[in-house]
């Protein structure tokens, strides 16, 4: 599966917005997100507003712009996301993909890794606020298919590299393959190469492996399957395999 970046980035940052809308307009633009310790819907707009101008300035330097913080009243957080979405997608609408600028993946320095990534970015955000404000009892938000095998194969060739890189992520022995229902295909989680059998597998929807991965969710969530030996599994991905 692949995914159309902009086609993604559309859906989601509306989406978000929405969702930051309905939260302001009910009184919950301080309700804690959950995959996010510490962060409020407040809190999680004025971070994905300020990723969004972010990237948007990355499009044209050479090195780490700065992020914006935001507005410090609540109220005005989801205007204020809204517009840096429009900001983000014009400059990537107006940016060929192969562009070259500054990103923080050593393999891919052009303007095509902030579609991906914005893309992503929005989508998991997405389905944070989402989560936040969903009545108990009733089914939760979704990330589809396609963007979540994307999700998946993104934090295995870029974060996790980079996580360890930058001596966030210890280094460690064994790998975990990870297998998406979508397409059947395992995928090492690993900081120290694949070699040997693995010490154990996790199976699942795309979206239930992007989630485990990012930690929205724990390895007894009902939708995966563990085999192999569970505790070493454990503690091979109780890791920070992402920021």
């Amino acid at each position: 599966m692949s995914i159309d970046a902009l086609q993604v980035l559309d859906r989601e940052t509306a989406a978000l917005a929405t969702a930051l809308v309905a939260a302001r307009d009910g009184g919950r633009l301080d309700a804690p997100v959950h995959g996010c310790p510490d962060w409020s819907l407040a809190d999680l707009g004025r971070h994905t507003g300020g990723v969004h101008r972010w990237a948007a300035a990355a499009l044209v330097t050479d090195r780490p712009p700065a992020e914006p913080t935001g507005p410090a009243e609540d109220d005005l957080v989801p205007g204020w996301y809204a517009e840096g979405a429009a900001e983000l997608r014009r400059a990537l609408v107006a940016t060929p993909p192969g562009t070259a600028c500054w990103t923080f993946d050593r393999a891919d320095r052009t303007a095509g890794f902030w579609r991906r990534r914005q893309a992503h970015e929005a989508a998991l955000h997405r389905w944070d606020a989402e989560s936040a404000l969903h009545p108990q009892g009733t089914a939760g938000p979704r990330i589809d298919s396609a963007t979540a095998l994307d999700g998946v194969d993104e934090v295995l060739t870029v974060f996790l590299p980079r996580q360890v890189r930058l001596g966030r992520c210890p280094d460690v022995p064994g790998w975990v393959g990870v297998v998406p229902d979508e397409d059947g295909r395992s995928r090492a989680v690993s900081t120290a190469g694949r070699t040997g059998a693995p010490v154990g597998q996790v199976a699942g929807s795309a979206e239930a492996l992007l989630l485990l991965l990012w930690r929205r969710i724990a390895l007894d969530d009902h939708r995966l399957v563990v085999t192999g030996d569970v505790g070493a599994v454990r503690a091979l991905l109780d890791r920070p395999l992402t920021p």
